[in-house]
């Protein structure tokens, strides 16, 4: 089996997890699991983990990328391309002052540059550590109407390529919003595609084309993410999401 774990921030809030929380949770990791990216051979002997950062805000880096070189570990970095800058002279405390509420809002990305950027993005990438995905342009509902899909989904993925040398393998929904025609489109681009789902994997695709994640921001403890009673709801959920084919 496979559990793809979702983090947001390291910092305070709802959406982060301390520093010295992420230290604990990723050493723990690195000494009991083994650590996959998608298309990874999943080993039917032993627990796959698969770790997931969305949102690639400045405190991945200054925080997460120092801790996966120092555990010998790899993660999935996704980036909504909007809101990433070429590189910046600001002082780490300013990007990383800003709220996760407030980071994608109007300018504030310009201003305050809360997020990686561009030079950190490949500096990363060269590293052996971070697998880049995309996570659309501008981070929004797809659903909604007026959505120019084709720029959120296919032009991400260009704009990835130019500025990093790479091609995405993963989609990472914003919002974990979609229906079965956005998905297709995905699919056509992207080798995976995945979204909250609170369940385990089976595979890289699942029945339904999809690799569900576990929110684990705001743990209470480095292990929270695998306690007895949230591994058995992850079995549920699993049938519950497969059953719906999402």
């Amino acid at each position: 089996m496979m559990l793809a774990l979702l983090y947001h921030r390291v910092g305070e809030g709802k959406y982060a997890n301390p520093p010295a929380m992420m230290e604990r949770h990723l050493a723990w990791i690195a000494n009991h699991f083994r650590v996959v990216l998608p298309g990874d051979p999943i080993k039917l002997s032993t627990l796959n983990i698969c770790l997931t950062f969305d949102d690639a805000t400045f405190d991945f880096y200054h925080y997460v990328f120092p801790l996966l070189k120092r555990y010998n570990l790899r993660a999935l970095l996704s980036v909504p391309t909007h809101f990433i800058q070429k590189n910046t002279t600001l002082d780490p405390n300013e990007r990383l002052s800003i709220p996760y509420s407030t980071a994608m809002k109007d300018d504030i990305h310009r201003i305050h540059c809360p997020f990686c950027t561009w030079e950190e993005l490949q500096e990363m990438t060269h590293s052996g550590c971070v697998e880049i995905a995309s996570h659309s342009v501008h981070h929004q509902n797809l659903l909604l109407p007026g959505t120019d899909l084709d720029l959120e989904i296919n032009g991400s993925k260009e704009t990835l390529k130019k500025h990093l040398g790479i091609s995405a393998r993963t989609f990472v929904y914003p919002l974990g919003k979609f229906n079965n025609s956005i998905h297709s489109q995905v699919k056509k681009n992207y080798e995976f595609a995945m979204r909250i789902g609170t369940a385990w994997n089976t595979s890289w695709q699942n029945m339904s084309g999809i690799v569900y994640r576990v929110i684990s921001d705001n743990m209470i403890s480095y292990d929270q993410p695998l306690s007895f009673p949230k591994q058995i709801s992850y079995f549920w959920f699993y049938f519950l999401n497969s059953s719906r084919g999402r």
